[in-house]
C-alpha cells in the first residue's frame, strides 16, 4: 500500500493482467517469459543499445521482478547471504551497482545502521525511491561517487555488451583492499542476457584476477574479488581475445570439464 501512490495506472493495469493470468505471482520461469515478450514487442536488438533498451528497462515487468524478489524465498535467501556477507566486512561505504528495486540495499541498511547504502540505478522506479527514502542511511544516485568499501553487482554484466570496460570504470572507484561483490548468469536464460557475454562464462573471473580484482569467498551464487593495487583493463583485455577464441570449445563442454580445463589454459 505504501508505494501505490508511485505506481502509474498503466503499471498498475499491466501488474493485474499479470496476476489475473497466473493466479498470482508469475514463477521465475513465467517471470522470464514475460521479459522476453517486452523485449520482443519493443524490437529491441541485443547488438544495438539504443533507445529500444531504455524503455525496455523501465517496462513494468522490471516493477514486477521487484515485487517478485521480495516475495519469492529463494530470490530472498540469496540477498540474505549477500547482506551478510556485506555487513560481515564492516563497511563504512557501500554501493549496489544496478541494484534496481533495491531490496538487497535496503536489506543491508537496516541490519547496518551505521553504513551508508547507495543504489546505483540509471533507471530507478519512484517506488523504490520511496522505501528506500524510509530507512536513512540509503540513497539512490546516478553514477557511483568518490570511493566504497565494498561495490556489489549482481545480474547485471550479462546485460552490458562491454563488460569488462563497465566493471573497469565501478572498480575505480572500489578503495584499496576494498571488495567487489559479483554474481552473473553469463548463459541464455532470458533475450537481455547479451550473446557477446556468454564466452565469460567459465572466464570472468580470470579476467577479473588480471585487472586487479583477485577471486575471494563465494557467496550464495556470487563470488567477492579484493581490489589489489592498480586496476588494468589492458590486461584484462587479453584474456577476454582468449576467453573468445577459445568459446567455441567451451561452449560445448559440461561444466565439471570446463573450469579445470579453463584454469589450465590461462
Amino acid at each position: 500500500e505504501d508505494i501505490l501512490p508511485f505506481i502509474t495506472r498503466e503499471e498498475r493495469v499491466w501488474i493485474e493482467d499479470v496476476f489475473s493470468k497466473y493466479h498470482g505471482f508469475p514463477t521465475i520461469e513465467e517471470l522470464w517469459k514475460l521479459m522476453d515478450e517486452a523485449w520482443q514487442e519493443l524490437s529491441c536488438d541485443q547488438f544495438v543499445m539504443d533507445e529500444r533498451i531504455a524503455r525496455f528497462y523501465t517496462h513494468p515487468v522490471w516493477l514486477l521482478n521487484g515485487l517478485f524478489i521480495e516475495q519469492d524465498e529463494v530470490s530472498m535467501e540469496h540477498r540474505r547471504a549477500f547482506s551478510a556477507w556485506v555487513v560481515n566486512q564492516k563497511p563504512q561505504r557501500v554501493a549496489d551497482y544496478g541494484g534496481g528495486f533495491g531490496s538487497l540495499a535496503r536489506m543491508i541498511g537496516e541490519i547496518s545502521p551505521d553504513t551508508i547504502v547507495e543504489v546505483i540505478e540509471p533507471h530507478s522506479h519512484p517506488a523504490a525511491i520511496a522505501l528506500a527514502q524510509k530507512t536513512r542511511n540509503i540513497r539512490y544516485e546516478d553514477q557511483p561517487s568518490g570511493n566504497y568499501d565494498i561495490l556489489i553487482a549482481t545480474d547485471v554484466f550479462e546485460h552490458i555488451p562491454d563488460p569488462l570496460k563497465l566493471a573497469a570504470q565501478i572498480a575505480t572507484h572500489l578503495r584499496p583492499k576494498g571488495y567487489f561483490l559479483i554474481a552473473n548468469c553469463f548463459a541464455p536464460v532470458i533475450l537481455c542476457h547479451l550473446p557477446q557475454t556468454f564466452h565469460f562464462r567459465w572466464t570472468w573471473g580470470i579476467a577479473l584476477s588480471a585487472m586487479g580484482l583477485i577471486p575471494g569467498e563465494v557467496v550464495a551464487y556470487g563470488k567477492s574479488f579484493r581490489r589489489e593495487g592498480k586496476l588494468s583493463l589492458e590486461a584484462a583485455r587479453l584474456i577476454e581475445g582468449k576467453s573468445e577464441r577459445l568459446y567455441p570449445i567451451n561452449r560445448r563442454l559440461p561444466g565439471i570439464i570446463a573450469k579445470p580445463f579453463n584454469k589450465f589454459l590461462f
